[in-house]
């Protein structure tokens, strides 16, 4: 038969109350009191009752977990991240993966909302506004990871995007280049506008022009990043140097330009974003900007739990520096 509290709090001869105290970690309990529940509870092989104690708390200590692709390196890190945080709390993570559908991305939302998670972070949101805020406005308390939405149940952990990929791409005019692509990641994705934003900034501080020729929009996957490339490839005068998106997109361009039987960097010089652990063992190994993707996420999942613990928001806005990594693609 299933092990209740009652007969933990009978073998321990003390009240209902006091065991719901020591599991919940709240209220006044004698220290010598809470080592004899909890030897009862290690002897009886008690599991609390998740149904029934949330009904009680009003909390199910889960956490919603929403990333954009699941087979991006980058996503694994921001994971683990968010689940070493819950877990040093008392909470489980629920995941899901989007797949860089907004649609996709609103069922996962009204899911979440009927599994009556107690928080939520979203790594790659591409819904609209309106829909984080009408989820908010109703449900759990939010953080958004490299998207900032301006709702007091909202929080947003952040890179400075556009910063990151001006030195990056500052980075590459030291070295002479003049004829700078970038490789524009998703239209939806705040970060991909940003990134664009600082590239444009970079360029127009060294009084080389724009041209439009030189962005080509794609999806930020290495196959994405490998028909961008083919693509400026064939322009008549292609680019010398190359600033992407992510990693991935920089990997997949680095193939386009060894399959056209030119070299890099000696004939084009190629710079990613995030740092992902296939940067390093890319031929040749990729110079990027490094991202702090675990902290990231163990700090989105501490500031919502936070935030869901005390009711308010501490720090609404959370700011990471990228950090240029010097290899051997530029």
């Amino acid at each position: 038969m299933r092990v209740t509290i009652r007969d933990v709090a009978r073998q321990a001869g003390v009240s209902v109350k006091t065991v719901s105290r020591v599991i919940n970690g709240d209220g006044p309990v004698r220290e010598a009191t809470r080592r004899r529940v909890r030897a009862v509870i290690e002897a009886l092989h008690y599991r609390p009752n998740a149904v029934a104690r949330s009904l009680v708390t009003r909390r199910t200590m889960t956490l919603g977990l929403l990333i954009a692709d699941v087979t991006n390196p980058f996503f694994p890190e921001v994971v683990r991240g968010v689940e070493d945080a819950g877990k040093a709390a008392g909470y489980t993570v629920l995941l899901g993966n989007t797949d860089e559908d907004p649609a996709q991305e609103e069922r996962y939302l009204t899911l979440m909302q009927e599994r009556q998670v107690d928080g939520l972070v979203l790594s790659g949101s591409r819904v609209e506004e309106g829909v984080l805020k009408a989820v908010a406005d109703s449900g759990p308390w939010m953080v958004l990871i490299n998207r900032q939405v301006r709702h007091p149940r909202i929080l947003s952990i952040l890179v400075d995007n556009a910063d990151a990929t001006a030195q990056a791409t500052a980075f590459l005019i030291r070295r002479g280049h003049r004829r700078i692509a970038y490789l524009l990641g998703p239209s939806r994705a705040e970060a991909a506008q940003l990134r664009f934003e600082g590239y444009r900034r970079a360029l127009q501080n060294h009084g080389i022009p724009f041209l439009p020729a030189y962005v080509v929009q794609e999806i930020p996957r290495m196959e994405g990043g490998r028909r961008a490339m083919e693509r400026l490839l064939a322009l008549p005068l292609p680019p010398t140097a190359v600033v992407a998106y992510n990693d991935l997109m920089a990997i997949g361009a680095m193939e386009a330009i060894r399959e056209a039987g030119r070299r890099v960097p000696e004939d084009i010089a190629v710079v990613g974003f995030d740092d992902i652990v296939l940067a390093a063992y890319a031929i040749p190994p990729l110079t990027t900007v490094r991202v702090p993707k675990y902290q990231m996420g163990y700090k989105a999942a501490a500031a919502l739990i936070d935030a869901i613990r005390s009711g308010r928001a501490s720090q609404r806005v959370i700011r990471f520096k990228g950090e240029m990594v010097v290899r051997r693609s530029a």
